[in-house]
């Protein structure tokens, strides 16, 4: 029993005399963990709330543009018309007045289904950071993101009171409000410590009323003025810039959608277009059109380069891969083009950035236009201007396929490029 005691004290002693670990050093460290932790965390619960948001984008998109295609394209009603227009002129009866009803029930319906789309994103962000606990303030700031409290202000001219509605703060508030109150209650949660029979109290009462509070008080003194100034600013400035600045925009989204190829880049495109079309500020064509560019074009140049310079450029592995690539573009994933980017990327990555942005700026300049989040080719009838979309794909294949072709025979004739025999 004494050499155990003496043995645990020996321990303890140890353990407390660290040479150069001071306490203030522990402390730092400590911090330095936590903050790096926060930034390591921190797109992993945004990429929870995307991937969550999606679905929700999907079905009130589908069921949106369903709606479209019944009267629009099956009925044939003018485009500058309405649907309760239409409805109301008269001129439909039996099968397709029913046809026009349940058109009007889907875009009824699916606009309520695309409202949902933001706060599902903050409440998923917020359980991903503080647990099934916090997903109800996410989800309570992401709809106050979308349809804010309105704003008392008194009027002196009329000696009142009065309301006025904000600027929503939209995906920009969703954004800062999950991720604050997320870790508020995460916080809340570790600290408010009660006794056994005050869980349920705490769990079910306590935690979501604090939370709700303050997720209220935030909106409104907060995150409602500060996104909604941006909002605006946005808005005032795409508008003012107009058709340039829609190309400006598509050229930057493209670009960094394609460089990296699924990676942190494009992920963080992929978040500012999904906040633009959700707020149905600018639609996703030029992301939708650049994910699909770099493995159609790389996958075509693996069939072109014979042809084109009568030797085979590519490794043996590639080719196979290439096929591969451009099936998976076609399913909306660009990870395809990865080996080729990997084998070479002095001749991969400048053909596909190039193909990508030429070939969706120019689908955007002719006027096609995707609000359905999804590049799959099952979501391109949903697209309007559809020929035109198809062409900045096969343009922006093309120019990537006879870049990387180009490059890397020049590559081979100086030298500079081994290949493998097939």
């Amino acid at each position: 029993m004494l050499d155990r005691d003496t043995d645990m004290a020996i321990k303890k002693r140890s353990a407390t005399v660290v040479p150069g670990a001071s306490g203030a050093a522990a402390t730092i460290k400590k911090t330095e963990a936590s903050r790096n932790s926060f930034w390591g965390e921190l797109p992993q619960h945004i990429m929870s709330g995307i991937s969550r948001m999606v679905p929700t984008l999907i079905m009130g998109g589908v069921i949106l543009a369903f709606s479209q295609l019944i009267a629009y394209s099956w009925l044939e009603i003018p485009a500058d018309t309405g649907i309760l227009d239409a409805l109301n002129s008269g001129k439909f009866a039996g099968f397709n007045l029913s046809l026009l009803k349940f058109a009007w029930l889907s875009q009824s319906f699916g606009g309520v289904l695309f409202g949902f789309a933001i706060p599902m994103f903050a409440a998923f962000v917020a359980n991903s950071i503080g647990g099934k606990l916090a997903f109800p303030a996410g989800f309570i700031g992401g709809l106050m993101s979308t349809q804010p409290t309105q704003v008392l202000n008194f009027d002196p001219a009329s000696l009142h009171w009065v309301t006025a509605a904000p600027v929503p703060s939209t995906f920009i508030g969703a954004l800062i409000i999950s991720i604050v109150a997320g870790y508020l209650v995460k916080w809340m949660n570790q600290k408010i410590q009660l006794p056994d029979f005050l869980l349920a109290f705490k769990t079910t009462f306590l935690l979501p009323i604090l939370s709700a509070i303050f997720v209220m008080l935030a909106m409104y003194y907060v995150i409602t003025p500060f996104g909604g100034w941006i909002n605006g600013g946005i808005r005032t400035l795409l508008t003012a810039a107009g058709e340039k600045g829609a190309l400006m925009y598509a050229m930057g989204i493209a670009a960094a959608t394609a460089i990296d190829l699924g990676g942190p880049i494009n992920k963080a495109a992929g978040f500012v277009a999904f906040s633009f079309t959700t707020d149905h500020v600018l639609p996703v064509t030029a992301r939708s059109i650049a994910i699909v560019i770099p493995p159609i074009g790389l996958g075509l140049a693996t069939l072109l380069d014979r042809r084109l310079t009568g030797k085979r450029l590519f490794s043996a592995q590639l080719y196979p891969q290439g096929k591969t690539a451009m099936f998976l573009a076609f399913m909306g994933i660009s990870e395809g083009a990865i080996p080729f980017a990997l084998e070479s990327p002095i001749t991969a990555i400048p053909s596909y950035m190039v193909g990508a942005i030429v070939g969706s700026t120019f689908a955007v300049w002719l006027g096609a236009v995707q609000w359905f989040p999804e590049s799959a080719i099952w979501a391109w009838p949903l697209v309007s201007h559809l020929g035109v979309y198809i062409a900045g794909i096969l343009l922006g294949a093309v120019i990537t396929a006879l870049m990387v072709v180009f490059l890397r025979h020049m590559m081979y004739r100086r030298g500079k490029l081994l290949i493998e025999s097939l």
